[in-house]
């Protein structure tokens, strides 16, 4: 038998990929045994994997809502289903079961994204390759192509810009509208076309050589200010984005005038309705116009204004809507289905095939002295499932200024003293040392203030510490995962804006309990990040709730089980017909 990397690399999907990157793929590949009984997957259920055939064979059959079969379908060795899923979770279309003895290779799409992440020329190889007659011969199936375009490891600027988790794909973008931006400018740019005009005229209205060069000064200036106005105008639409993706709404500002940047970032679930507003004549005649989403968190509205056909943004939307009903039913089917087997303690669908190509894994190297020190100044350490977050190093430039420049003063004026006055060492060197150890307390308490006053994300909670040198006092500010409605991110100046960093303002269904993360280095990512840890909470809460209502369901079963196989229920209803005849 051939081992898991010399299949994987015959299989069309992975055909171009190197050796080296078959053998990382074999590593989140996991093997399964299943059998006749096997039951691989339920139709409905949520379809979030890659599966591949390694032997024997499988037999799908999709039913309608009526149980009619309208399609059936075999899976040999070699054959998977479907690659689409790596990139973005479907319902499964069919129930799949075993049909005899066999083993199965399942790639979960979080391990695979995640490995495209470290590796992005990786995507590259798997792009599909085409024979004379248009058909794909190695690489993605196109449908799953197009939705690896929709990654972040694919999305254009104005997606990456907005910081996208793992998996989230993009499903709408755009700028204002290219109209919009045409009122915006046709003003200063009708008065840069007839500039030639202007100029032609005064050089030959009769007057002499240096009158006219003088009356060229202000034309001059007012191509100036036209070219700068046009440009500013320019710039400023081309930086504003609008982002939809399968999990978020994202509106990134930029403000021009104060070189500002805010990127707002809602969670699809709380949006409740959207308004499509085309306000005027003009908006109407060239389709564009705003759409305005009404969310939960804390009667926050989100515009997208001045785009090009503002109905995309229902569509999107509503798809997206529609989408997460169903992965929601069908992860609800699946739970309901793990609770009851797991009550009645029923034989497990495919077994796990221990891995024996697998090598050792290197022991973890022990921090070293330089290691710990820089973990303690970083601006970002993740650490045991927790991520410390610290204010950015700008703010620590600023607060050790005035002590670092006494150092610094006292250390030329020392000089000064002992080579110009003649002043012997001994002489300062006592009130030199009073003054520069009083200092040096000073530096080293605003370092270690700014090294105390930390912002922590676990797996619960987004924490706000604030805490004095040396145990002079702490204050803890928290508020758990599950109440965070709306997190945006803000760098407010030029510098924040040049060196990344600004304010993260979490807000919850608390209306006193904001928290915000102030002059953090890289605030989008943190945006990001604490999305990432509520998604999972919240995940986490679901399944703890689902499994503890659903086990009472499950003992339900099994009590009326009893009592049916006793034969201790009565008929709820009059019998047949047939059966009163008779």
């Amino acid at each position: 038998m051939t081992t898991k990397v010399e299949f994987l690399g015959q299989l069309p999907i992975f055909a171009d990929l190197y050796e080296d990157e078959l053998r990382t793929l074999a590593q989140i590949c996991d093997e399964y045994e299943f059998d006749g009984a096997s039951v691989i997957a339920y139709q409905r259920d949520v379809a979030d994997r890659l599966y591949i055939v390694r032997s024997g064979r499988l037999f799908a059959r999709s039913v309608d809502e009526r149980g009619i079969v309208r399609e059936t379908r075999s899976y040999f060795a070699g054959d998977y289903f479907e690659d689409a899923w790596l990139f973005a979770a479907e319902a499964h279309p069919a129930t799949v079961r075993g049909a005899g003895d066999g083993r199965l290779l399942i790639i979960e799409n979080g391990k695979f994204l995640a490995l495209l992440e470290k590796n992005r020329n990786l995507l590259d190889r798997l792009a599909p390759v085409y024979d004379d007659r248009d058909e794909i011969i190695s690489g993605l199936s196109e449908t799953a192509w197009a939705a690896a375009q929709k990654s972040r490891i694919r999305a254009d600027k104005r997606s990456t810009a907005v910081n996208l988790l793992t998996d989230e794909l993009v499903e709408f973008h755009a700028r204002r509208s290219r109209w919009y931006l045409l009122l915006r400018i046709i003003g200063p740019a009708l008065a840069l076309l007839l500039f030639p005009l202007l100029v032609f005229a005064l050089l030959n209205g009769g007057a002499g050589t240096s009158m006219s060069a003088a009356r060229l000064v202000v034309p001059v200036a007012l191509f100036f200010i036209f070219t700068v106005v046009l440009g500013f105008q320019l710039l400023d639409w081309s930086n504003d984005y609008f982002v939809i993706t399968n999990k978020h709404l994202v509106h990134r500002e930029f403000e021009l005038r104060r070189f500002r940047t805010n990127v707002n970032k809602i969670p699809i679930d709380q949006v409740q309705s959207v308004e499509i507003v085309k306000p005027n004549f003009v908006a109407n005649v060239f389709n564009f116009g705003t759409a305005r989403i009404t969310t939960s968190a804390q009667n926050r509205v989100l515009y997208f204004d001045n785009i090009d056909d503002p109905r995309r943004v229902e569509e999107s939307l509503n798809q997206l809507r529609q989408r997460v009903q169903a992965l929601d039913a069908g992860r609800a089917q699946a739970t309901m289905r793990q609770s009851i087997e797991s009550h009645f303690q029923t034989r497990p669908p495919m077994r796990l095939v221990e891995n024996e190509e697998e090598a050792d894994e290197p022991a973890a190297k022990t921090a070293g002295f330089w290691q710990s020190i820089r973990k303690r100044y970083q601006a970002r350490v993740v650490e045991n499932g927790v991520i410390t977050y610290r204010k950015h190093y700008f703010v620590l430039f600023g607060e050790i200024a005035w002590p670092f420049g006494i150092l610094v003063g006292l250390t030329l004026l020392s000089m000064i003293l002992v080579r110009l006055f003649e002043f012997t060492v001994l002489q300062i060197a006592l009130p030199m040392t009073l003054i520069g150890l009083l200092d040096s307390g000073w530096l080293v308490w605003q370092i270690e203030d700014w090294r105390n006053d930390t912002f922590q994300l676990t797996d619960r909670y987004v924490i706000d510490i604030d805490r004095r040198p040396f145990g002079f006092g702490e204050s803890r500010k928290q508020a758990e995962l599950s109440n965070v409605q709306n997190i945006s991110s803000d760098r407010p100046s030029f510098l924040a804006t040049i060196f990344n960093y600004g304010n993260v303002i979490v807000e919850t269904a608390g209306a006193t309990a904001d928290i915000t993360f102030e002059s953090v280095s890289n605030p989008n990512r943190i945006q990001s990040d604490i999305f990432k840890k509520r998604d999972q909470f919240r995940q986490k809460q679901r399944v703890s709730e689902g499994e503890r209502r659903r086990k009472e369901y499950a003992v339900l079963l099994d009590v009326y089980q009893q009592a049916q196989e006793q034969a201790r229920i009565p008929r709820r209803t009059p019998p047949p017909e047939e059966e009163m005849e008779g």
